[in-house]
């Protein structure tokens, strides 16, 4: 019988060893963790239109231009530069230079170009038309078309001036028109998305 008591008490003796290992495992696993950190962004965005530049009428033709501004061409909340031009003889032209500047940190890429342009009544028209008023659109320095400049890098503001980018806007009234264009009034809608290079 001590034998068995002996087995019995080394078995129960086992099990309670086992218990407090399993207890203090659970204890050691229950724990929690905690890690405090902080992060910080110091880098900036923010691209926008800074100025718009009005050019001297002209007339294609060799005569004296009649195109003039009908409203002074202003930049609205960074993002909108709006003109509006009004002809009167077939050859005029009026063109502008619309400054894209880049103040914060970061390089932007120029990730995607829509030109839309419609009539006085909001329907698509071409952005060129014969014996029509016409637009062309160039993109900085190099004076290539916008649908190309999708890719170009406006490098971030570091130390000194913000860099910029010249976009060029001609709009003009066919010279070879022999009678009032179709569309009389020819909205240009010109969205650049850039996003961070």
């Amino acid at each position: 019988m001590t034998e068995k008591k002996e087995k019995k008490n080394i078995l129960i003796g086992g099990l309670l060893v086992a218990i407090i290992a399993m207890a203090v495992g659970y204890a050691a696993l229950a724990q929690q963790l905690t890690i405090n950190g902080t992060a910080q962004v110091s880098s900036t965005w923010d691209v926008k239109f800074t100025n718009i530049t009005e050019g001297t009428a002209s007339n294609s033709t060799g005569a004296s231009s009649t195109a003039s501004n009908k409203t002074p061409a202003v930049i609205s909340g960074g993002t909108t530069a709006s003109f509006d031009v009004a002809f009167q003889t077939p050859g005029d032209t009026m063109e502008y230079d619309i400054t894209v500047t880049n103040n914060g940190s970061l390089d932007a890429k120029l990730a995607n170009v829509v030109t839309t342009v419609t009539d006085g009544s909001d329907s698509p028209v071409s952005i060129t038309e014969a014996n029509g008023i016409n637009y062309e659109i160039t993109y900085g320095s190099s004076n290539m078309p916008i649908d190309s400049a999708k890719g170009q890098i406006l490098k971030g503001k570091s130390d000194g001036a913000a860099p910029t980018e010249n976009i060029h806007v001609k709009v003009w009234w066919d010279a070879a028109a022999t009678a009032v264009p179709e569309n009389t009034v020819k909205k240009l809608t010109l969205t650049l998305e850039y996003q961070q290079a």
